[in-house]
């Protein structure tokens, strides 16, 4: 981390399906990291959304009461600054956005909702720090399955680089609120289980290329201390040929006797089953001869992001390249012109980055441009005729570690209007964005659109551009190496959307090649 900081208390809150979860540390000057306090309490709002579609109003007075205590207790330790997400728990309910108002005006703290993806990135930062020979594992070869109420979410690592990453709406707890009904009518309520999950995960195997074998196994996940419990997990390691016994031993009696001689809570004993089950399909399809748990949850991973922006860590830069790799696997997987891709890409970014005292934007912009550069022409794998609306319903329906559905709209509409198509407010998919989010779309697309027009034979015809400007005229002096005809063309065509945005005149100066 970098030198000469203040001391800094943070806090991250979870607020579960299962369970709120408060943790708070103090960054020290020497940026020492202590923990001062973690607090967990149980809630039964997965119950409410997953069986009835909406949360109670005692819940929700519950959840509220559980946060004030959360409240004072950042007051005690006199917190600086923190982030609250909220799970499916309360995203999937019908009544969230009064969930959301009531919690805001009851305790004053503002929860967000996060989806999959943000959640399982914030989530392995937190791993990070916990898993011995963390990149080891994953130049080795490594499945992250995090198993929640509501939902898992599956990553594997291979060569040391994010290559795929997917959430599923099989969580334990859901699983058992949707099948409870059945469990009455049949003497094997594990294989209709199974079956379900196995109707639900199947077409992962048959689809997706994972990149070679799988040589370790990662559980994580607020239930997962319970299957540590029954297994005698020692160093945040179970054996594989313990825990399949015990398993074996569940299928037989699902309340066996090692559910009551480790004293799990009733509720962990409702959702044993899944979960060890959700394991056990999971751990087959590597060859990690163990299971390891770093036992850490959502609110350590907020803290550890927290501590990533405000000291700017390696660990940040580790976890964009991460992201960046799902997002080159994407790309790869709908065949998209990986050349032509790049060269979009770098000349995207010197524009903006030339443009930075015009648009007044920062890093994230500049990432969320470098993604949309990748994914722009994605749409061309369903339909070539208006490939861009087909990319924006990819992007849109991807599940991209690390980026927040806000972001992943912003990439959505790049990639809608880097071709011919304008942004209007007529359009329901740019209407919905905030003013300030349609602002930045319209910066960044008027950017990609010239980054585009550069490359429009697919070629690399174009070389190296600089950029300098004169007055209200930007002028792209380029080296080219064979008749630009074409992209001069389609630069002429594009440029008018550019000096719509920023009241400059791009102009585009080819020196031909000797």
């Amino acid at each position: 981390m970098n030198k000469s900081k203040k001391p800094l208390t943070i806090a991250g809150i979870s607020v579960g399906s299962h369970a709120l979860k408060i943790k708070i540390v103090e960054v020290t000057e020497k940026q020492e990291i202590i923990t001062l306090e973690k607090v967990s309490k149980k809630t039964s709002l997965g119950r409410d959304t997953f069986s009835k579609g909406k949360v109670s109003y005692e819940v929700v007075d519950e959840v509220c009461q559980i946060l004030k205590g959360f409240k004072r207790l950042m007051n005690t330790y006199k917190v600086q600054t923190y982030q609250a997400f909220a799970t499916t728990g309360i995203r999937e309910a019908e009544n969230r956005d009064y969930i959301l108002d009531q919690i805001k005006s009851k305790t004053g703290l503002n929860v967000e909702l996060i989806n999959s993806s943000l959640k399982r990135f914030l989530t392995y930062k937190a791993v990070r720090e916990k898993l011995p020979n963390y990149q080891q594992r994953r130049s080795e070869g490594s499945m992250f399955l995090d198993i929640g109420s509501g939902s898992i979410e599956l990553s594997i690592y291979s060569n040391g680089n994010l290559t795929f990453s997917q959430d599923l709406k099989l969580g334990s707890l859901r699983l058992k609120e949707l099948l409870v009904s059945l469990e009455d009518k049949t003497l094997n309520f594990p294989k209709v289980l199974e079956d379900y999950i196995r109707s639900n995960t199947d077409i992962l195997w048959k689809t997706f290329d994972f990149h070679g074998p799988i040589k370790h196994f990662v559980l994580v996940g607020d239930i997962i201390k319970d299957i540590c419990s029954i297994c005698n997990c020692t160093d945040y390691l179970i054996d594989k040929t313990r825990f399949l016994t015990i398993y074996q031993e569940l299928l037989k009696n699902p309340h066996h006797k090692a559910i009551y001689r480790h004293n799990i809570s009733q509720e962990g004993a409702y959702i044993l089953l899944p979960t060890m089950m959700l394991t056990k399909i999971f751990l087959d399809t590597t060859s990690s001869a163990k299971i390891y748990t770093p036992l850490v949850s959502l609110e350590d991973g907020i803290v550890s992001n927290i501590i990533d922006e405000k000291f700017n860590t390696n660990r940040k830069q580790e976890f964009l390249q991460d992201t960046y790799s799902l997002v080159k696997t994407i790309a790869e997987k709908y065949r998209c012109d990986q050349n032509h891709a790049h060269e979009v890409e770098k000349k995207s970014l010197i524009l903006f980055d030339a443009l930075k005292k015009f648009h007044g934007l920062g890093d994230q912009e500049r990432l969320l441009l470098s993604l949309a550069a990748v994914l722009h022409d994605i749409g061309k794998f369903i339909n070539m005729n208006k490939h861009y609306k087909h990319s924006y319903d990819i992007i849109i329906a991807s599940n991209i570690m690390g980026i927040s559905q806000q972001q992943l709209e912003i990439i959505a509409n790049i990639a809608k209007y880097h071709s011919d198509l304008t942004p209007t407010m007529a359009h329901k998919n740019f209407n919905q964005l905030s003013f300030q989010d349609r602002v930045v779309v319209a910066k960044l697309v008027s950017i990609i659109r010239i980054a585009d027009a550069l490359d429009r034979s697919h070629q690399q015809k174009i070389k190296d551009i600089r950029v300098k400007f004169q007055e209200k005229k930007m002028i792209i002096k380029a080296i080219a190496k064979a008749d630009t005809l074409l992209e001069e063309w389609t630069f002429h065509n594009k440029s008018f959307f550019f000096e719509e945005v920023f009241g400059i005149t791009p102009i585009l100066s080819i020196e031909r090649e000797a």
